[in-house]
């Protein structure tokens, strides 16, 4: 997950006009409609958002913004506050699950009230890279609920409250949990998001690559998303 980005935006050229696949399953559970080339009935449908936003879990506030083209949703982000930690890069892949156990223990009592503090989706990857593309860090975020405006300060030091201000993103679903996408899922997912992006002429912060898990990763339904920031 830390390097196909990377690859991506050193590859993708744009490309021709992608005809749009109007009307779909797809469309309905992703957010936004396929486009042609890139219809795979083979692919597990993502959960739809209103079946979690609001639903089972809380969601960072948001909404979606109407996009008539192919091979990307585009939703608006509402400012708010959120828990973040570093994720130790020297430490491979092990130090992701060590930085969840650390998000996850501000919210059950590992604060400075010792107050438990529900779940909420999604969960936050930011992928940071230099002007040539290379990863310089990683972060993981939990959004803090909103009822929650003078959130307690983390005990671990390891551990830091921000305030986000509102965003655009564009992102594309995936109906797999993070840890079941293999490389070239990911690769292809990142490859397709450049691409529609490009070929719109839709400006996006290409130095950091976002990934937000939206559902418990051992559930019957998925919602996975790779997104850019405009």
């Amino acid at each position: 997950m830390k390097i196909f980005v990377a690859l991506c935006l050193l590859t993708v050229a744009v490309t021709s006009p992608i005809e749009l696949n109007a009307g779909s399953a797809w469309s309905d559970a992703a957010g936004y409609e396929e486009c042609t080339d890139w219809v795979d009935p083979a692919k597990p449908l993502p959960e739809p958002i209103k079946d979690i936003c609001g639903t089972k879990l809380e969601c960072a506030g948001f909404t979606d913004v109407v996009n008539s083209n192919c091979g990307y949703g585009e939703r608006n982000i509402k400012a708010g506050k959120w828990v973040g930690t570093d994720i130790d890069l020297s430490q491979g892949y092990s130090d992701y699950n060590k930085a969840f156990q650390r998000l996850f223990g501000y919210i059950t009592g590992d604060n400075a009230d010792g107050a438990k503090i529900a779940m909420t989706a999604p969960v936050i990857y930011k992928s940071y890279y230099d002007s040539s593309y290379k990863l310089q860090k990683v972060t993981m975020h939990f959004f803090v609920p909103s009822a929650l405006t003078n959130p307690p300060a983390p005990t671990s030091n390891k551990v830091y409250l921000e305030d986000w201000d509102a965003a655009t993103v564009y992102y594309r679903a995936i109906g797999k949990s993070t840890m079941n996408i293999s490389t070239k899922e990911w690769e292809q997912e990142a490859m397709d998001l450049v691409t529609a992006l490009n070929n719109d002429g839709v400006s996006f912060y290409s130095s950091m690559s976002i990934v937000g898990g939206f559902t418990e990763p051992w559930g019957p339904k998925q919602r996975t998303e790779i997104m850019f920031s405009a």
